[in-house]
């Protein structure tokens, strides 16, 4: 075989693999943390003022599971009227999965939910709440089992 034709089976050879790898990327899909990421880190003050505060509570919120529910237990402190606030369970591998829940805190501290709403694996748990015009956030790592 000549020279030529192998230079020219190289040049088809490359050119197939860069199709295929276009091809594959288009295909991929990229899920961003939130649609507005840009304004969410605009407000990223909030957040390091929110954890501040959070460090200052009498206990850290706690994340439990049993074989039915995902069981949040609040400090002392939270258990008042004046409490607002929005529960997220981010799915890193799948926004479709992501679940938010407005914060309810029953009389005992604790707020459940009901394992049926998740599907199993990894969720970053993000915990932001008012209390007396004070922001507050937590954030930690869960694997729903």
């Amino acid at each position: 075989m000549n020279w030529g034709y192998k230079i020219i089976i190289v040049f088809v050879l490359f050119a197939a693999g860069m199709l295929t790898l276009v091809a594959k990327s288009l295909r991929t899909r990229i899920d961003m943390v939130t649609p507005d990421y840009y304004k969410e880190e605009l407000r990223y003050q909030q957040v390091i003022d929110g954890k501040r505060n959070a460090s200052g509570l009498s206990a850290p919120l706690g994340i439990s599971q049993s074989d039915a529910a995902i069981v949040l237990t609040f400090p002392a402190e939270m258990r008042n009227p004046g409490v607002n606030g929005e529960l997220k369970f981010y799915r890193p591998s799948d926004a479709g999965k992501d679940i938010n829940v407005p914060l309810k805190i029953a009389a005992a501290g604790e707020q459940q939910l009901d394992k049926q709403l998740f599907t199993k694996g990894l969720y970053k748990v993000i915990v932001q709440w008012t209390m007396n015009d004070r922001p507050f956030y937590m954030e930690e790592m869960i694997t729903v089992n």
